[in-house]
């Protein structure tokens, strides 16, 4: 696979992420200093949310080579897209891990 090809794919995966949403976690510590020492007082763990991003739906079908103008397609042509892009999503879907809150 060439250096180009491998940057595409990189490239398709993160903005496929972007396109569908995603969470994360983050972790905010809080140190005092205490006899001289710096000591963990508190550590907060906190869940985000990233929102789907129509601006990367739209880079990923910029992106798409050979693919006629939306516009111009048959209805056709059109349903077959979907279905393509339903399946890409799902392939991503299951190799992304699961990051949903389970409390």
């Amino acid at each position: 696979m060439t250096n180009n090809a491998t940057t595409r794919e990189l490239l398709n995966k993160i903005l496929l992420k972007k396109a569908k949403g995603y969470t994360f976690k983050e972790t905010t510590d809080e140190f005092a200093v205490v006899d001289g020492e710096k000591k963990l007082v508190r550590s907060k763990t906190v869940t985000k949310c990233v929102q789907p991003d129509i601006n990367a739906i739209k880079a990923l079908i910029a992106m798409d080579d050979g693919e006629a103008d939306v516009g111009k397609m048959t209805d056709e042509q059109l349903h077959s897209e979907k279905l393509r892009l339903i399946r890409l999503l799902d392939m991503v879907n299951d190799s992304a891990p699961d990051t949903t809150d389970q409390d």
